[in-house]
């Protein structure tokens, strides 16, 4: 029994379905990283933030001193921040060389249904059945590797989506303490509540990136194990009917 002469069409149908589902994992990742745009500007309007809050903290003098530690720990987040940044420039590099290679291996599919196609069109010889066999599973082999790589920088993301989720929290929380000492600071409490009020606007900021980040990331995640199960499937069923 042959795959090209007995189950050509289902797995035509079955690569139409990874190709699909492949775009959409590809789209999802675009739209992760299309969050995360503005995340160097961010970083730096809270670093100058900082600055400025240890200008005004200097100012305070002894009252001062709580928001000149807390704003000191808020560059320290930033410098987090910048890694985070960094660490995404290379994952965006990756995951756009995976892509393409993904892309490619959906293209060459395409040429093996045509090579089908015109096998079935003539005597099936069995030479070149066995040939289009092989070529069919060395690509879908070579496309299940590259899923799981996929895979792996999808969670790789996720977790750095993460990071920035914790960059965020504790944010969130030197500006709760920022305003609590703008409580007792006498003449430089307005001083010292605009700082706060500035950095929560900015951590609303980044809470909406990780909202739309991590939607996508749970998508691409999602279509990434499918894709992983529909071309097992495909090479378990090429070899069962090789």
């Amino acid at each position: 029994m042959n795959l090209v002469s007995t189950s050509g069409r289902a797995q035509t149908l079955r690569t139409d379905r990874i190709e699909a589902r492949a775009n959409g994992l590809l789209g999802d990742c675009r739209r992760a990283f299309h969050a995360f745009g503005d995340l160097d500007e961010l970083a730096e309007n809270l670093r100058i933030l900082s600055l400025n809050a240890e200008l005004a903290a200097g100012r305070a003098g002894d009252k001062g001193r709580a928001v000149r530690a807390l704003t000191q720990y808020t560059r320290e987040l930033v410098n987090r921040l910048a890694q985070i940044q960094g660490e995404m420039n290379t994952l965006r590099g990756h995951t756009f060389a995976l892509s393409s290679t993904i892309l490619r291996g959906m293209s060459q599919l395409a040429l093996f249904e045509r090579a089908c196609e015109l096998i079935n069109d003539g005597q099936h010889d069995s030479r070149a059945c066995s040939m289009a066999d092989r070529a069919f599973n060395d690509i879908m082999r070579m496309l299940v590797d590259t899923l799981d790589s996929m895979a792996g920088a999808v969670k790789d993301l996720a977790r750095r989506t993460h990071g920035v989720e914790e960059v965020v929290s504790q944010s969130d929380s030197i500006a709760t303490n920022i305003a609590i000492e703008a409580a007792a600071a006498g003449v430089h409490e307005k001083e010292f509540r605009t700082v706060s009020d500035t950095m929560r606007r900015y951590v609303d900021d980044l809470r909406t990136m990780i909202d739309e980040a991590s939607d996508a990331v749970r998508r691409a995640s999602e279509k990434g194990d499918a894709l992983r199960r529909l071309g097992l499937d495909s090479l378990d069923d090429s070899e069962f009917n090789g």
